[in-house]
């Protein structure tokens, strides 16, 4: 059931005509291993696409396409200021890119055009901004103008651990109360801060690894509802979610928290509680309360 949501969900996204059969897709490296999913907070941003652990693997097309790109980087210099290092651009079905990045130097496969499902683009490195040696995978919708995570799009893993919910803190005038330490406080606006990951097994992440879904109920009513499902370019800033679009530098609270709403508390005993779900359809949830004095 799961797997057929998914298909659901990227096949809404990407508009695409009914019965299309998104089954096709395959991974760009076998037993792949996620060092970063679609929204993780890493170094330089929050990521639009999955970084895949990997020493040497081979980068694969997950579908047949035609190369639009290719931008090697033998010795590892990039002939463009590109955090990507060496990277290939594949135009996929449904106008579909799918975006394979920090190649190995030299190892892109710049001689083809036209590419095949399983056809080789190159061998996993490191080149460019990285926190390990692997791929950055990316697929961009260029009929909507967006990222869309690729989760949506590629065959399930075998994943039945849920998401690690960490503490949900109130967040006002520089500091910060997590739930659970904090009994009471001053009335106020304060943001609304979870952090959360899902587990990994991979020997490097660029992050704690972002869940698919936040879910956020504030005395019993719906506060706030996070879908890591598109980003785009938006007034100059990255914008994620579908519905409620939510641009980053608002979203990254720092130390591997989302901020997911702003409300003003009043006086009583308010209770907050919080549901994860990462791509999978594996949940975890957790509640507070906190007396507002």
């Amino acid at each position: 059931m799961a797997r057929l949501a998914l298909r659901g969900r990227a096949a809404a996204l990407l508009a695409c005509a009914a019965g299309a059969a998104l089954a096709a897709l395959d991974w760009p490296l076998s037993s792949p291993s996620l060092a970063a999913t679609f929204g993780t907070a890493a170094p330089g941003g929050l990521v639009t696409g999955l970084a895949l652990a990997s020493t040497g693997g081979l980068v694969r097309a997950v579908e047949g396409g035609e190369i639009l790109f290719c931008a090697d980087a033998p010795g590892g210099r990039s002939p463009l200021p590109s955090a990507l290092g060496s990277f290939v651009i594949v135009e996929h079905a449904r106008q579909v890119a799918g975006v394979y990045s920090h190649l190995a130097p030299g190892s892109a496969s710049d001689y083809l055009r036209k590419v095949k499902p399983g056809d080789i683009l190159g061998a996993a490195g490191a080149s460019g901004w990285t926190e390990g040696e692997g791929l950055l995978f990316q697929a961009f919708d260029r009929k909507e103008g967006r990222w869309v995570n690729p989760l949506l799009l590629l065959p399930p893993l075998g994943d039945d651990k849920p998401p690690v919910i960490r503490s949900l803190s109130l967040l006002r005038a520089g500091k910060s109360y997590p739930l659970g330490e904090t009994r009471s406080l001053g009335q106020g606006v304060y943001g609304i801060a979870l952090e959360s990951s899902d587990p990994s097994a991979a020997p490097w992440t660029a992050g704690p690894l972002a869940p698919y879904s936040i879910r956020l109920v504030i005395d019993g009513a719906l506060a706030a509802r996070c879908v890591f499902d598109v980003a785009r370019a938006s007034g100059g800033e990255l914008v994620f979610f579908s519905e409620g679009p939510r641009a980053a530098a608002a979203l990254r609270g720092g130390e591997g928290r989302y901020v997911l709403a702003e409300r003003l508390l009043a006086r009583g005993k308010v209770v907050f509680e919080v549901q994860v779900e990462d791509a999978a359809g594996n949940r975890r949830s957790a509640s507070w309360s906190v007396l507002v004095e």
